[in-house]
């Protein structure tokens, strides 16, 4: 393996050879990437004899729960370790981690692995960081094809695929986004190689939504507001209330798919999704096309995330929140 990334690969796999209990976690709102990293990681310590824990203090979405069934989630109430490393994966920002402070503040070592540009590698003391990579599962993906070359074994079996093939798919759109790269498509390879479960993992991510997810959509189709940039270009926005998610009985953690109908239409180059976690709480997805970097405005409200895709919360209602974000969206034109 070449890469300007193996000091950062050898130090969190030291950290991996010189401890046995490890928590492995990841961002509130959980997402293909966050679930795909974080179970491959805990699958392949598993293999090399580490005890792990998955700690989450939030739901996974019902299209990610087939990931899970093998592996026992448990808040950070539940955890009774007193000498444990954290692996914070998916995290561009200590706040994001979805754990307790107990649980960030008593780990004897925090290690970062992540790709989001907005990550200063300021909260943990150790930190494999690529702005560049497609998605964490990838970074994950290396880590394990590293130790694999220093120990001349595979560790790569068809869970472990299945998973990393999962994070891969969803942050590059599958296979749509800027993000995707030659390596994207070479980890893509290897994976089915080893019997990513390809099929199944399509139709689960993109082809199960339910009933009710299309009623919901339409009534978030209807609140579709675009606005012009000076240059022409537009700027559309999609609001969803907690009203509307009770109306059709779907989770919060369940509409992060309709982020993409924001941006998905003629001559739009950002789209804003607003959706309603608590009154009061906004939490706001931004994705570009081109020009737009969309990090640099979710940054403005303590959020950040990556050149095409961000996210931030505003504490204000719905209306005002819309208001607030597409006049600074509009302000980057």
């Amino acid at each position: 393996m070449k890469s300007k990334f193996i000091p950062q690969m050898d130090s969190v796999i030291k950290c991996i050879e010189d401890n046995d209990v490890f928590v492995v976690t990841s961002h509130v709102s959980p997402d293909g990437d966050n679930i795909g990293s974080t179970l491959g990681m805990h699958r392949f310590l598993e293999k090399i004899g580490k005890k792990v824990y998955h700690v989450l203090d939030d739901d996974i979405p019902s299209n990610l729960v087939f990931l899970s069934k093998e592996v026992e989630k448990i808040t950070s109430t539940e955890l009774n370790e007193e000498n444990y490393v954290m692996l914070a994966l998916d995290c561009g920002d200590e706040k994001r981690i979805c754990t307790s402070d107990d649980v960030k503040r008593n780990a004897s070592v925090r290690v970062c692995i992540d790709h989001h540009a907005s990550n200063d590698a300021s909260f943990c003391e150790i930190n494999y960081i690529d702005s560049k990579a497609s998605s964490t599962c990838e970074l994950v993906y290396n880590i394990i094809r590293r130790y694999g070359d220093l120990k001349s074994e595979d560790y790569i079996d068809e869970v472990i695929a299945s998973r990393l093939y999962t994070g891969l798919s969803t942050d590059t759109g599958n296979f749509q986004y800027s993000s995707t790269a030659p390596s994207s498509f070479e980890m893509a390879k290897v994976l089915l190689e080893h019997g990513a479960e390809r099929d199944m993992i399509i139709q689960k991510l993109y082809q199960s939504n339910s009933p009710n997810y299309y009623r919901l959509l339409g009534d978030a189709l209807n609140t579709l507001s675009i606005a012009e940039a000076p240059n022409g270009q537009l700027v559309a926005s999609i609001c969803v209330s907690i009203d509307m998610m009770k109306k059709h009985s779907i989770g919060y953690n369940d509409i992060d798919g309709i982020t993409t109908y924001t941006r998905d239409i003629e001559n739009v180059e950002v789209g804003i999704f607003l959706k309603e976690k608590r009154k009061g709480e906004i939490k706001i997805s931004l994705r570009s096309k081109n020009d737009i970097d969309v990090s640099k405005i979710a940054m403005q409200f303590n959020g950040g995330g990556h050149v095409r895709a961000a996210g931030c919360t505003i504490n204000d209602t719905i209306e005002n929140a819309e208001k607030i974000i597409k006049e600074r969206v509009l302000r980057a034109f």
